[in-house]
């Protein structure tokens, strides 16, 4: 006669396999937890990159338009500008810290991210814009580069950015992910602003008043004609910003890092 299973028979196989099932579910959402976060964030790049510029700035028709060279380093998610040798100011887009540095008093003041973005202080002001392609490439200290342009209008005045952005030269995988980074700090990624992947070897920004903007149709015409007389007097001002040397360079951590000797200026940010 065959003996038909009782309960206390088949409960450790059944627990046995549900513990197995239990365990393998586990695994896979620890997996897919991971791969989520692979693309959502991006890799820290494993080299670092040098970039000499030169910038030049001006209004109309001067010509004296003074030049300045800067130097940028970028490595992981952090961004060295040296402003001259009093001033420099790091970028932690891991952190949202700007840490102004000054090396004649050694000092250093800490911002929050939000209040340093498209400021003066930061080398990236002219990038954050819905930059479009316009099928044109140029040469550049020997590296292929798309060109790209955007435009930005507020009322009566307009900006306009062409950049030419090169995925060829050297640490532009770098650059690329600090800007990554960057934008997705301050939430900047969305449909208002697209930066193109590389760096960009040339930038041309013009801010001039938008000849397409009509004011209010309740101003007097006598305003009206006031207004527009004097913005029609703002001549443009014209910034140029060119890569004049770029190489790929592993940066020691004391390049980002605030000598130890250094004090703290205003206060420890939120």
């Amino acid at each position: 006669m065959m003996l038909r299973p009782t309960v206390e028979t088949i409960r450790p196989n059944g627990l046995c396999r549900a513990s197995h099932v239990y365990g393998l579910r586990r695994e896979l959402v620890g997996l897919i937890i991971a791969l989520v976060v692979t693309l959502l964030i991006p890799l820290a790049a494993k080299g670092g990159m040098v970039i000499e510029e030169r910038v030049t700035s001006g209004g109309g028709k001067d010509t004296s338009s003074p030049v300045i060279s800067r130097k940028l380093m970028v490595q992981g998610y952090k961004e060295k500008l040296d402003i001259n040798d009093r001033l420099s100011v790091i970028i932690d887009a891991s952190t949202g810290i700007v840490t102004l540095v000054y090396n004649t008093q050694k000092s250093f003041r800490e911002l929050p991210l939000r209040k340093a973005i498209g400021t003066g202080l930061d080398p990236n002001r002219l990038l954050y814009l819905p930059f479009k392609s316009t099928g044109k490439t140029r040469q550049a200290l020997g590296f292929k580069c798309e060109e790209y342009a955007s435009a930005k209008v507020r009322g009566p005045l307009m900006t306009t950015v062409t950049a030419c952005f090169s995925t060829d030269a050297v640490g532009s995988d770098d650059f690329t992910h600090f800007m990554k980074s960057l934008l997705q700090r301050v939430g900047g990624g969305g449909q208002r602003v697209s930066v193109p992947g590389g760096v960009p070897l040339m930038i041309e920004s013009i801010h001039r008043t938008n000849p397409s903007y009509t004011l209010p149709p309740d101003v007097p015409a006598k305003d009206a004609a006031q207004f527009k007389s004097r913005i029609a007097k703002i001549p443009p001002q014209i910034t140029h910003v060119e890569v004049t040397k770029i190489s790929s360079q592993n940066l020691a951590p004391e390049v980002f890092t605030i000598p130890s000797d250094y004090t703290r200026s205003g206060p420890v940010p939120d």
